[in-house]
């Protein structure tokens, strides 16, 4: 259960996915939803859950933006999009520094020969950052 977020930029992110990786988050994303919405079934327990709730419609648009980049690489999709109505706010954690480069570590190991190309300099041994809590920007003195 993750959304691979190796950018702040939920566009970017998915653009880089290799496509075995990219056609699940259509399905995690939604998965979360579910998990986050008021009956909570399934996975409302996992961290990646904890994450994303309170950040609905930011969700629905990482959902919404999986499925663009799917039908984009020529894939059929018969998922539905995610009406998001209302302001999108964004998590804290979303541009954190150490959450992203956990991602692209990750990804590093999941196929060091697709994700090598893109210059990533993380080891590949980082294990995930999982902000249940707000990531506090730090400030620098």
């Amino acid at each position: 259960m993750q959304t691979f977020l190796p950018y702040p930029d939920f566009a970017q992110s998915l653009r880089v996915l290799d496509s075995r990786r990219l056609g699940k988050q259509r399905l995690e994303a939604m998965q979360l939803l579910r998990a986050i919405s008021a009956d909570g079934s399934g996975w409302s327990r996992h961290p990646a859950a904890a994450m994303w709730r309170g950040y609905t419609n930011a969700l629905k648009q990482y959902h919404n933006l999986a499925m663009d980049e799917w039908v984009r690489r020529g894939y059929l999709n018969r998922m539905p999009k995610q009406v998001i109505r209302g302001k999108i706010t964004y998590p804290l954690w979303l541009g954190d520094e150490s959450f992203h480069a956990s991602h692209r570590s990750n990804l590093l190991r999941k196929d060091r020969e697709y994700y090598g190309a893109f210059g990533w300099l993380e080891p590949d041994d980082l294990p995930y950052v999982w902000p249940v809590e707000p990531v506090r920007k730090s400030r620098k003195t």
